[in-house]
């Protein structure tokens, strides 16, 4: 019986179907990679070993992981960081710190905003500045009742720890 293909076009046929199965993995790994998250992305770069986890070496090289930070992460305790642990915690850690500098920026310019209010306060050169809820005020007011009077002002604010109170009397 002969067969309507010669082995020459068997292998031609093989390596065409194995040149698209490569292809179409190129182009899913590409595509996942595009798909993968700025974390996902330096995990991987980070993991020089290969082995699916940073240990404290790998992990310090992203200059976020601390020996703290990278305890803090280390869920179960095993002194490596999974993708997942690695991830979760840099992400919750950068929420918090957006979140503090949306508060800190929010007291600043309600300070601002209620010092400008206050009667004589108008054309003064008063500089707020907000740290992890610490206020710092400076600049020159007309007598020693306005430092006073912004001080309060910035104590009464939602969110101020405490208030650093620089202001000087113009001379």
């Amino acid at each position: 019986m002969r067969y309507p293909f010669n082995i020459k076009t068997i292998s031609v046929a093989t390596s065409l179907l194995l040149g698209l199965t490569a292809g179409s993995a190129w182009a899913v790994s590409v595509s996942d990679e595009l798909n993968q998250s700025p974390d996902v992305k330096q995990f991987h770069e980070l993991d020089t070993n290969n082995d699916g986890h940073l240990n404290y070496t790998e992990a310090s090289r992203d200059s976020f992981y601390t020996k703290e930070r990278f305890n803090a992460a280390d869920q179960n305790k095993d002194a490596k960081l999974s993708q997942e642990e690695y991830s979760n915690y840099k992400t919750a850690q950068q929420k918090k710190e957006v979140g503090r500098v949306v508060d800190d920026s929010t007291i600043t310019a309600k300070v601002k905003a209620n010092i400008l209010k206050e009667e004589g306060f108008k054309g003064l050169q008063v500089s707020v500045e907000t740290y992890k809820g610490v206020v710092q005020l400076s600049g020159f007011v007309n007598n020693k009742a306005q430092i006073q009077k912004a001080g309060e002002i910035a104590k009464s604010i939602e969110g101020v720890k405490s208030v650093k109170n620089s202001l000087i009397v113009k001379g």
